[in-house]
């Protein structure tokens, strides 16, 4: 259960830097019964070796290069799953549970709902870094008109620990006040976008599972390599609001 005064501590962070940690946003048997959904998931791909939609669920193979289009660096590895939830009730019920709509509620996002779910892979040793990027770039049509409209909240919840050594979720403080950067959707992802983005508050959080990064989808972030022998894997929600949002104020 999450403390309740965690809901004091965190949202002026997200208004000033853009993002948040809030630890213990799900219970070791939540985490348990999401990893064995993923090892599920992952199971029903593990003879791909090129990205593939499978029952409604879009399964990235990892490359050995990190590029999209290429061949899986071995059958099975994957790099992405997304749209989780159209394959396993455990993601369906998350997207929808009463403790994640809490925290986007507390930050400001009336009647959120969720438009993005997925998990995000870094295998030990074969994990490749994902270059910097806004989530909102990537939004269109009604999800994006109720950004513009009625804001929205990003988060990523860890299903193993996460650190600079496998992989972890990089934040780059302050940039969603830059506004929104065009031409995001060409870019390589052998590469980290250096340069691209102001980099001089770059933070990597230390999570344990369970733990959450909640961030502006106008934040600019990444992830490193996974250069460890431990896996990495988050679930990554995207949240719009339905009505007007609710301003936290600067103090």
């Amino acid at each position: 259960m999450i403390a309740p005064s965690t809901f004091a501590l965190w949202p002026q962070q997200l208004h000033d830097e853009g993002f948040a940690v809030v630890r213990g946003v799900l219970s070791p048997d939540d985490v348990a019964a999401l990893q064995r959904a993923t090892d599920e998931l992952e199971a029903r791909a593990k003879d791909v070796t090129a990205s593939i939609g499978l029952r409604g669920v879009f399964f990235e193979v990892q490359s050995l290069s990190g590029r999209k289009g290429e061949p899986a660096v071995t059958p099975g590895a994957l790099r992405k799953i997304t749209g989780p939830s159209k394959g396993h009730p455990a993601f369906a019920a998350l997207r929808r549970d009463p403790r994640v709509l809490a925290l986007v509620e507390a930050g400001g996002v009336r009647l959120p709902r969720c438009v993005v779910d997925q998990v995000n892979f870094k295998h030990p040793r074969l994990g490749t870094g994902f270059p910097y990027h806004q989530d909102a770039s990537f939004l269109h049509g009604d999800a994006m008109r109720d950004l513009e409209r009625c804001g929205g909240l990003n988060m990523v919840i860890a299903l193993d620990e996460a650190d600079v050594d496998n992989g972890g979720f990089r934040v780059l403080g302050r940039t969603h006040q830059q506004g929104l950067l065009g031409h995001q959707h060409g870019y390589d992802t052998s590469t980290m976008n250096e340069g691209v983005f102001d980099e001089s508050r770059l933070a990597v959080p230390s999570l344990q599972p369970g733990d959450a990064v909640l961030f502006d989808p106008f934040l600019a972030h990444g992830s490193g390599p996974n250069r460890s022998d431990r896996r990495r894997r988050l679930i990554t929600l995207w949240f719009v609001g339905g009505a007007p949002r609710q301003a936290v104020a600067s103090k």
